[in-house]
């Protein structure tokens, strides 16, 4: 892309990029304005038309906050973050957004807005395949069905926790994989509420 693009164009992208990482919306004309120091909505409306041409900007027409950067399979998009999760006794989940953290597109199955990140607590799943310790962020896909042996983030009465899910006979288990003998598993009488499954775990750094 950077072969196609002007300096300015350059920028505009960057722009668009990182105001929509951190408002987790698309900017306006005006705030594309103020971010790149230009003196008129008329200068950015010519960058982005050029954008638009080139391939790499489409928007809704007449529509504010529509600007959407057209991604490479390798690029990334932005997942949100939604909060804590218990990797050991059930902790509410914090439904409100965080914030965004950016994903590799290309390692998403399905729409990308079937994903979410969750940031895990406690160790109750540090012996899992990927192994979850506290303060990762969990990736999850939107699901309310899952298989037995999958890891699932489920609801138990109003509270939402990561385990492994075991259906043994007419058992029911939400099981930790943990080196904490602590960590007890959770037996059911009822089918659990399934929020998704897990896709795998990032690091905090």
């Amino acid at each position: 892309m950077s072969k196609l693009l002007t300096e300015a164009q350059k920028r505009v992208v960057v722009a668009i990029s990182d105001l929509t990482r951190k408002t987790g919306q698309s900017p306006t004309m005006e705030e594309l304005r103020v971010t790149l120091g230009l003196a008129s909505i008329s200068s950015v409306q010519r960058h982005t038309d050029a954008l638009k041409n080139k391939g790499v900007l489409k928007s809704g027409n007449h529509q504010p906050r529509s600007l959407e950067l057209i991604m490479k399979s390798d690029e990334t998009i932005n997942i949100p973050l939604a909060g804590n999760i218990a990797c050991g006794q059930p902790l509410l989940a914090i439904e409100n957004i965080e914030a965004y953290i950016p994903y590799r597109k290309s390692e998403l199955k399905g729409n990308p807005k079937d994903y979410f990140f969750l940031r895990a607590l406690g160790d109750s799943m540090n012996a899992s395949d990927p192994a979850i310790v506290d303060g990762d962020y969990v990736l999850v896909k939107k699901q309310n069905t899952a298989l037995s042996g999958q890891r699932v983030v489920a609801l138990v009465g109003d509270e939402a926790t990561i385990k492994k899910l075991v259906i043994d006979n007419n058992a029911v288990i939400l099981k930790p994989e943990s080196t904490n003998s602590q960590n007890k598993p959770i037996y059911l009488l009822d089918e659990p509420l399934i929020q998704g499954i897990v896709i795998g775990a990032v690091r905090k750094k």
